[in-house]
């Protein structure tokens, strides 16, 4: 087999041999998820403490920070992140509630938000009285939470945050384009952590830290401290030890407040149970995992420490099927546990990811709205020889899943055309149970485009799904992220020659006034050239963006569990991962196809209007032009409807993308690639977007992710499959979502099951990268909005990832509801 590479032209789903087939396996009803949630009732109670906890902000974090920041001013910024986080693991509350058997949590308060104030002050004394208010993600702010912010935290940081050194460097022709018109949106870099991230937990469960520390040692003494060279490197070794240990004191604190505890507990169970978290947590992390429940409290740890440490989100813990069974497998064999204590180990560990929660800005929460953390677990998929990985584990986690049914963690299913019909049985049962997970990823095409992003074979079939669906290897670092980069907005300044409607000014450059055009080709140019000068605009903010993140907030306690960073003594921020890319995503991308032809079928085939007449009614938002607007609604072919017209034009909005993006580098050598990943961005970036030739007003909602705009796909589930996968998902490695509403009813019935799952196969079949499926009705959806107590806990899906409904705006509520139900015929 060639390696990665060697072969002519790009790799395809078809000319390149990736995944060896398996038989499919009969139905084992053992696998098969139980019609009704059985459930633990621990897990239960700890389900229902998290669904009606209230969100508080919490300010312990920011004290500690601010006075280390005080006393060290003058560090070096490695040693000064190591004495930050070394206070932070000896100083932070640690405490243990009822019925927990895994421990540890990020803030004072079970489901509580840090604040990190070396990373940005001024919004939040900007919205500080706003938070309980406002639309979305909202938070309490305790009065002397206030006190200390206003007096303390905010008049010490002001002026000398990473925020505001990124402001500083914001270049004129950025400033137009990324704060005043809105096109893309870095929000989360500029006063953010470096995430999304697959860290390689099998790293840490095998060695421990303290393996992981005698391979620093070891790197460490054979470096000449003479050596310029070699300084960096000794900082880094010296840092990330420092971090290592307070890891292990923090750990260590929880043991002896477990025996602690265990002291004054009268109840035989639970005592014994907090001597059995005492005997974990003096082990983990610090030594390799001896058994399952000490391999998931180890991960527990660093997954939970590495969102207190670095502001940001979509820590990813990967394919926990795989590197997590051997202490399962062990464990259940052994005797040292039963299937059912397994089971409940694994649903009290998945409850813990709907714990941590964040702070941010309004523009972020609206673009992120429901509090999502983006720790994306996966099961399924083929390991990397190119067989099926499912096993045992990857089933009791799909029944986890099940029984627990909380917004955390992202779940998701890998699947290839060898997937055992068991697998995907159960995985479509977990489906129908409503919160829209687990979302569903294509082997047969995301290992062929990670190879086209220049991954090895076997580290491509290796991948897991980041954040949303972000798909990366291990050993990866970059911005999976690169912002979010609105398609319709191009297509506005094509039509405006460069002006934002929205703000009236002069953003983009001048591509000729639409009013002239002549030919449908002029339109598809002015939009290519508003495509390449957007483009470059939003790779030059990346990458300055990374430039300040490198020199100010380099990730040690990251880079311990990412690439060759510990052999190497390099921090990811100075180059230590094995792969690199930064990836925009795409959004609106109907809107943008359905424009285009809306332009070519009123002006230039129809002729029901001028181009002159089009241009005016864009720039007017369609008044005195409803007939004109209507038209564009009914009459003209609309993406999602296998119209191959109107869905080419969708795929020319996209590769125009695509093709802007070739050629541009990270700082790290890297490629810029595409995604098309809206999250929740659908709603915010509609309201800085004018009235598109597809009949949408002027400030609406845009549509979202590969998904045809709501109430356009007319023509049932299959054509909208044929719509979606006529996009090329191959040119997406970093990830591409397509949400599909479905009704229920069918659902309950063997038959619809297996319609459901015949679709799913066509989807895979078809070359489809990822799909999702909310199966809640409109009625149901429309009741939680009147009656919001009564479906305290509901979950659906929002983009790339689930949320409580009850904790969404209206706007984006009204999203969800809007989008087209289908029924499987």
């Amino acid at each position: 087999m060639p390696e990665c590479g060697s072969m002519e032209g790009e790799i395809t789903m078809t000319n390149y041999p990736y995944v060896q087939s398996c038989d499919r396996l009969t139905i084992d009803t053992a696998h098969v998820l139980p019609e009704e949630s059985r459930g633990f009732a621990r897990v239960q109670r700890l389900k229902k403490r998290v669904v009606e906890a209230t969100n508080y902000v919490c300010m312990e974090r920011a004290c500690i920070v601010t006075q280390v920041y005080k006393e060290n001013e003058a560090e070096e910024i490695y040693a000064l992140r190591a004495k930050v986080f070394d206070r932070l693991m000896r100083e932070m509350s640690v405490y243990i509630l009822d019925d927990e058997l895994i421990v540890g949590h990020q803030a004072e308060k079970q489901r509580s938000a840090p604040l990190f104030p070396e990373y940005a002050v001024q919004w939040i004394m900007d919205e500080l009285d706003l938070f309980s208010t406002r639309g979305q993600d909202k938070f309490v702010v305790p009065p002397e939470v206030r006190r200390e912010f206003v007096e303390e935290i905010y008049p010490y940081w002001k002026g000398k945050t990473f925020n505001d050194r990124v402001l500083s460097d914001l270049p004129e022709d950025v400033k137009l384009l990324r704060m005043d018109a809105q096109l893309y949106s870095t929000n989360l870099h500029e006063g953010g952590g470096l995430g999304h991230v697959y860290h390689d937990y099998s790293v840490l469960l095998t060695q421990g830290l303290s393996g992981i520390k005698q391979r620093m040692s070891e790197q460490l003494l054979k470096l000449d401290d003479t050596v310029p060279e070699n300084i960096p490197k000794i900082r880094f070794y010296h840092a990330t030890t420092k971090m290592c240990d307070a890891i292990i004191a923090y750990a260590h604190r929880y043991s002896a407040l477990a025996l602690e505890l265990a002291k004054k507990e009268t109840d035989k169970a639970r005592k014994a149970e907090l001597v059995k978290i005492a005997e974990v947590c003096a082990n983990v992390p610090e030594f390799p995992a001896k058994s399952f429940h000490e391999a998931l409290q180890s991960l527990w740890f660093l997954q939970m420490l590495a969102q207190v440490y670095d502001n940001a989100v979509s820590i990813t813990p990967g394919r926990l099927d795989q590197y997590m069974y051997p202490y399962y497998e062990a464990d259940v064999m052994n005797g040292v546990l039963t299937k059912e204590q397994a089971q409940e180990l694994l649903e009290v560990f998945w409850v813990k990811f709907t714990e941590p929660i964040k702070l941010y800005d309004a523009d972020s929460a609206a673009s992120h709205a429901g509090y999502p953390m983006g720790q994306n677990l996966s099961v399924g998929g083929v390991d990397r020889d190119g067989k099926d990985a499912t096993n045992d584990l990857s089933f009791r986690i799909l029944e986890a899943h099940s029984h627990v049914l909380l917004m955390q963690p992202n779940f998701s299913v890998r699947l290839h055309n060898g997937s055992p019909y068991a697998f995907l049985r159960a995985a479509v049962e977990a489906i129908k149970l409503g919160n829209g997970m687990p979302q569903l990823v294509n082997d047969e095409m995301f290992v062929p485009a990670l190879m086209n992003a220049g991954v090895t074979l076997q580290d491509a079939r290796d991948y897991a799904p980041v954040g949303c669906v972000e798909c990366s290897p291990l050993d990866t670092f970059g911005r999976l992220n690169g912002g979010y980069f609105n398609l319709a907005k191009i297509f506005e300044l094509a039509m405006s020659n460069g002006v934002c409607r929205i703000t009236g000014k002069q953003v983009g450059p001048k591509t000729g006034d639409a009013r002239a055009f002549t030919s449908f080709e002029q339109v598809l140019q002015a939009y290519d050239q508003q495509m390449e000068y957007g483009v470059r605009s939003n790779v030059k903010w990346n990458n300055m963006l990374d430039f300040i993140s490198r020199d100010r907030m380099p990730v040690p306690l990251t880079s311990i569990l990412v690439g060759n960073c510990v052999d190497e003594g390099k921090d990811v921020t100075q180059g230590g991962m094995k792969y690199n890319w930064n990836g925009p995503y795409g959004i609106a991308i109907a809107n943008a196809g359905n424009s285009l032809m809306g332009v070519k079928k009123a002006v230039f085939d129809d002729k029901v209007c001028t181009m002159a007449e089009m241009a005016d009614a864009l720039e007017n938002d369609f008044e005195g032009r409803e007939d004109l607007r209507q038209y564009l609604l009914n009459k003209v072919p609309h993406y999602g409807n296998d119209d191959p017209e109107a869905d080419s034009l969708a795929k020319y909005a996209t590769d125009s993308f695509f093709d802007k993006l070739i050629g541009h580098k990270t700082i790290y050598g890297g490629n810029f690639v595409g995604s098309l990943i809206p999250v929740s961005s659908f709603v915010a970036f509609g309201l800085q977007t004018g009235a598109t030739a597809d009949g949408r007003h002027s400030k609406d909602p845009l549509a979202d992710g590969i998904s045809p705009s709501n109430g356009t796909d007319l023509n049932g589930p299959t054509a909208v499959l044929k719509s979606v996968c006529a996009l090329d998902h191959l040119r997406s490695p970093n990830g591409v979502i397509f949400n599909m509403k479905l009704d229920k009813g069918p659902l309950e019935t063997e038959e619809g099951l297996e319609k459901f799952m015949d679709l799913i196969r066509t989807y895979i079949e078809m070359g489809g990268g990822h799909i999702q499926f909310n199966v809640v009705s409109a009625e149901t959806l429309r009741d939680a909005q009147k009656n919001p107590d009564k479906h305290k806990g509901m979950v659906v899906r929002v983009a790339g990832y689930s949320a409580f409904f009850n904790e969404l705006s209206r706007e984006v509520q009204d999203g969800i509801i809007g989008r087209t139900e289908h029924k499987l015929g």
